[in-house]
C-alpha cells in the first residue's frame, strides 16, 4: 500500500491521488487500506515519514583525509545531489502543496532533511575526532553553509530549473559558499 501511494503522490500529487487508485495500485481492498490509515491524510504522513527516513539524506561518509576546503565540498557536492535527487525533489512538491493542510508535517519533513545537513556539515568543519560539543558549535557556520547552497538550488528545483543544469552548476555554487565563509572568518582550514 505505501509502495503505490508512494509512486501515485509523487507522480500525480496529494489532491490527485485518492485511496481508491492507491488500493487499486497496490491490489489491496479498501479494508486494508483504512485499517492502517483513517485517510488519505494520514496514508500520506505515512509516506512521507517513510521516505523521509528511506531517502532524506545520503550516507554521512565524510572524506577525512582531505583538507577542510576540499572536504567540505565534497561533503556538499554530495548532499546537494541527493538533495536534487527525482524523489527528493517530488517530495519536497508534493510536501510544500500541502502544507497549508498539513503544516506539521511540512515542518517536520524540513526539519528532519535540515538537521540532517547540518549535521553532517558540521562534522566535516568540526574534524575527524572532534567531540559533540565542537560538532554543536560548527553547527552555527554549517546552518549558514546550507543557507548559501542549499535553499537556493532546492527553490530552484521545486519551481521547475532543469536538474542537470543546477547539478552542473553544484561545484561552483559551493566553492563560493566556502570561500564566503571563508573570507568571513567562518572557516579555518
Amino acid at each position: 500500500i505505501l509502495d503505490a501511494a508512494t509512486g501515485l503522490f509523487l507522480c500525480l500529487g496529494f489532491d490527485a491521488t485518492s485511496c481508491d487508485q492507491v488500493v487499486a495500485q497496490a491490489g489491496a481492498g479498501k479494508a486494508s487500506l483504512y485499517a492502517r490509515y483513517a485517510n488519505k491524510e494520514e496514508l500520506f504522513a505515512a509516506v512521507v515519514r517513510r521516505m523521509v527516513d528511506r531517502t532524506l539524506l545520503p550516507s554521512s561518509d565524510v572524506p577525512w583525509h582531505l583538507p577542510l576546503p576540499e572536504r567540505l565540498h565534497a561533503v556538499g557536492l554530495k548532499l546537494l545531489s541527493h538533495a536534487l535527487s527525482f524523489e527528493a525533489v517530488a517530495l519536497m512538491r508534493v510536501v510544500v502543496t500541502t502544507a497549508h493542510r498539513m503544516p506539521e508535517l511540512a515542518r517536520l519533513t524540513d526539519r528532519i532533511g535540515r538537521d540532517g545537513g547540518v549535521r553532517w556539515v558540521a562534522m566535516a568543519i568540526a574534524g575527524k575526532d572532534a567531540m559533540p560539543e565542537a560538532i554543536d558549535r560548527a553547527a552555527v557556520v554549517a546552518g549558514k553553509f546550507i543557507d548559501l547552497v542549499f535553499v537556493p538550488h532546492q527553490m530552484r528545483a521545486l519551481i521547475g530549473d532543469d536538474l542537470e543544469n543546477l547539478e552542473a552548476e553544484a561545484p561552483r555554487r559551493i566553492d563560493d559558499a566556502i570561500d564566503l565563509l571563508a573570507k568571513a572568518g567562518w572557516l579555518a582550514s
